[in-house]
């Protein structure tokens, strides 16, 4: 591999800590910026719009082989407009894009790599591509001049891909509208009855997500149906994550997700998303079955969140690196030795056997802590010798090199930490944790909106970052309605109410009855000036979709403020999902919605 070249970029400029870790790379980077497509369009080159967070593991990986190598960056900056983006700076360009790759080769993930006409219409893209033929993939640089080449030499065939995803990802018809029914409820429980792991728990096989909107669906079904199946699929689900490897035994907190189908070994990177949405789970997980675990496991959480996650202004950071020093895991790694060092020779060896701890580990010959089964049934709180244990091995592994924080403070993530802290705050009774939502709230309304009231997406270093999208309004929105549940306090309300009528000045299609991802042109926020399409995304993915989000909010509000104009604005937003019907499992926040909608007396049900 050639020698890394020194000189900075234009990234070196941006805020994004995920940019500014790409500043130092040979490839001549953009932002997204009016400069870099004004550019394409007058040398008439196509661009490479590349997409990635700063704790993803493959984005360092290909930075790391490709795009810190001369080689590979000479092809690039002769042949394409180059730009860089954070998908959690600007979700609404990841969403685009990944839908038209998904369209495309009917896979996704991270780092995102799409090849783009000069007008940003996609003709080709993937996710990670190996330096070197391998995983199956041609090598990058045979990709790049591919690409190259075909954008010169086969216009008209780019042209005729460009139109189709562009047909495919602009055009919505609706078939036919949503039934807002007891059967659709029914369905999408018999789909996760289907697709449920029985023996290990989640849904599927292979890699396993929490999937945790899904199953906080089906506690709400259970809730309002009684049927126990549905508790015992979130009982299970749940306790597998919190028992396994996904789980972090020592510092508390939950990985992304499991590379394997029994929840062994996880992909390392900590989302602030993912430990809020399961902190609220667990919280309801208690509530149902009354079991100490949830609620330790809660609280565990919430304390790994107010340690490492909790800026001092009381918002919340975006997220936690895999790796440290180029070792995915690193950190959180134990062999058996390191293990008797700290520990007496009984404690180590209950320690290992309790944590299924062996000489020759489980990941390159360490391991990852998981609980053995026979020695905790599910759901069980743990010894207290065990919790005595862990402590004295977190203080060890504090004295470690610890993953990289990305310090971006997002409007929406807080939101639902927020709607965690406020859930469990009354679950548990624990008024630090309301204390804790209130500050926060306090914070994103008072740090992160200008003075006409708009949101921001994300503060950082002291300052606002890019404009809100929808999901930081919606999701807001239901934080503070969350805190006006666990406190009673009116203000929470009036400020949720202010944010509707804004968000719905910025983002709502009248002709659609739904919501646009980003603000309009005429706004001067966020324009979506340059994208292909007006991104409109309906999956709840690893968070809740801008418009499920919204049709939540407006539920809500019309139930506390007698408002029906939001009622039929929430029915109209959930009568258009159509997909819900084939993948419910992509709808999980919808279909919380779902089940408020039939939680609420006054709407007539068809069975």
């Amino acid at each position: 591999m050639a020698e890394r070249a020194h000189k900075q970029n234009r990234l070196i400029n941006e805020k994004s800590p995920y940019l500014r870790q790409h500043a130092e790379n040979p490839v001549d980077w953009y932002p997204w910026s009016d400069e870099a497509i004004e550019r394409a369009r007058r040398e008439d080159k196509p661009m490479l719009v590349s997409i990635g967070y700063s704790s993803c593991h493959w984005c360092h990986v290909m930075e790391r082989e490709s795009f810190e190598d001369a080689d590979t960056a000479r092809i690039m900056n002769e042949n394409f407009i180059n730009i860089k983006v954070d998908r959690e700076e600007r979700p609404d360009i990841d969403s685009l894009y990944m839908k038209a790759v998904q369209a495309m080769t009917g896979s996704g993930g991270w780092p995102l790599n799409v090849f783009t006409t000069p007008d940003g219409v996609p003709f080709f893209g993937g996710t990670y591509f190996p330096p070197d033929e391998n995983y199956g993939m041609a090598p990058f640089k045979k990709v790049l001049l591919a690409a190259s080449e075909a954008y010169r030499k086969n216009k008209a065939r780019i042209d005729a891909v460009g139109k189709d995803i562009t047909e495919a990802l602009a055009h919505r018809k609706i078939t036919e509208p949503v039934a807002i029914s007891r059967g659709l409820a029914d369905a999408a429980f018999e789909a996760a009855r289907r697709r449920f792991d029985n023996l290990y728990g989640g849904f599927g096989s292979g890699a396993k997500f929490p999937h945790a909107m899904f199953l906080k669906f089906l506690y709400m079904y259970y809730k309002r149906t009684g049927e126990q199946e549905a508790l015992a699929i979130v009982k299970k689900s749940l306790s597998a994550m919190a028992s396994g490897g996904m789980y972090d035994h020592l510092g508390g907190g939950f990985h992304r997700y499991s590379v394997d189908e029994r929840w062994e070994v996880p992909h390392f990177e900590k989302m602030l998303y993912d430990n809020a949405l399961l902190l609220e789970l667990c919280a309801f997980a208690h509530r149902g079955t009354g079991l100490e675990f949830f609620k330790e496991t809660a609280l565990e959480t919430a304390d790994y969140l107010f340690r490492e996650m909790r800026d001092p202004s009381g918002g919340f950071y975006s997220s936690q690196d895999a790796d440290v020093e180029g070792e995915e895991g690193g950190c959180y790694l134990w062999d058996a030795a390191e293990i008797r060092a700290v520990l007496s020779e009984a404690g180590a060896k209950r320690f290992m056997r309790f944590f299924s701890v062996t000489e020759e580990g489980n990941l390159e010959g360490k391991n990852v802590l998981r609980i053995d089964n026979f020695f905790k049934r599910p759901g069980e709180p743990l010894p207290e010798d065990i919790k005595n244990m862990k402590k004295v091995l977190l203080e060890a592994r504090l004295k470690r090199r610890r993953p990289n924080t990305d310090k971006k403070i997002i409007a929406a993530w807080n939101g639902l930490v927020i709607s965690a802290l406020a859930e469990a705050g009354r679950a548990f009774g624990r008024k630090d944790l309301l204390d804790a939502a209130e500050k926060c709230a306090r914070f994103i309304l008072g740090s992160l909106r200008d003075e006409e009231g708009r949101l921001f997406r994300y503060h950082l270093g002291g300052k606002a970052g890019a404009a809100g999208g929808l999901e930081d309004y919606a999701l807001t929105g239901c934080a503070l309605l969350s805190l006006h549940d666990a406190t009673g306090e009116e203000i929470w309300l009036k400020e949720s109410l202010g944010l509707a009528r804004t968000m719905t000045d910025l983002f709502y299609d009248s002709g659609e009855a739904l919501f646009f991802d980003c603000a309009s042109d005429r706004k001067g926020l966020n324009p979506f000036k340059g994208l292909f399409v007006r991104e409109r995304d309906l999956f709840d993915n690893d968070v809740p979709s801008g418009n499920s989000a919204a049709a939540e909010l407006f539920l809500r509000l019309s139930v506390l403020a007698g408002n029906n104009a939001y009622r039929a604005m929430s029915e109209e937003i959930l009568k258009s999902v159509e997909g819900i019907n084939e993948e419910p499992i992509m709808y999980g926040n919808f279909l919380c919605v779902l089940e408020r909608f039939l939680s609420v007396r006054e709407l007539p049900v068809r069975s």
